[in-house]
């Protein structure tokens, strides 16, 4: 679960935060890596934000404003966080293909404190991480539905946020 301000502004920016975040503003991620991802049909409406020039990628379905994943910039980082609104289509196989919440992060951009989870967020990220950079090393990161290989490009044009977009985006996620 994210609590940062950019995931809400994200959100906001598609029009989907109130689908995507709970009470306190968090939004659910599934974390993975790019190999065990794909996208079975309507890659045709992929589409791709960031916030700044730096920032994440945002993926998402432009028909729709769903959001699909965020990444890195860099495809030989394979995180890829896939938000959950495109994955519980079936709750029950949600629940059973994923383990229970595991992590809280940027839990300061919370809009209330959300309940602890130090020890679980960190034996979590001492798993998954060393598997991420592994990717990395053996060349597995080039399977990816997000990004061009051997070029490492985003499949889609990456539209970059302008500074009243970002302020906006920003703006309603402070108030919601």
């Amino acid at each position: 679960m994210c609590y940062c301000k950019d995931c809400r502004a994200y959100s906001h920016h598609l029009g989907q935060a109130s689908t995507v975040h709970d009470a306190l503003g968090g939004a659910e991620f599934v974390a993975t890596q790019a190999p065990y991802v794909s996208l079975s049909g309507g890659t045709q409406q992929l589409a791709c934000v960031s916030l700044s020039q730096k920032g994440l990628l945002r993926w998402y379905a432009k028909c729709c404003n769903t959001p699909i994943a965020n990444t890195t910039r860099n495809w030989k980082f394979p995180y890829v966080g896939l938000l959950h609104t495109g994955l519980k289509a079936d709750a029950g196989a949600y629940e059973r293909a994923f383990p229970r919440l595991q992590m809280r992060v940027n839990t300061g951009s919370a809009k209330e404190a959300p309940p602890g989870m130090a020890f679980s967020t960190i034996v979590a990220l001492m798993g998954f991480m060393p598997r991420v950079l592994a990717s990395g090393v053996n060349g597995s990161y080039r399977q990816t539905p997000f990004f061009n290989a051997p070029a490492g490009t985003p499949k889609v044009d990456v539209v970059v946020l302008s500074k009243a977009e970002r302020e906006r985006a920003y703006a309603a996620a402070a108030y919601a």
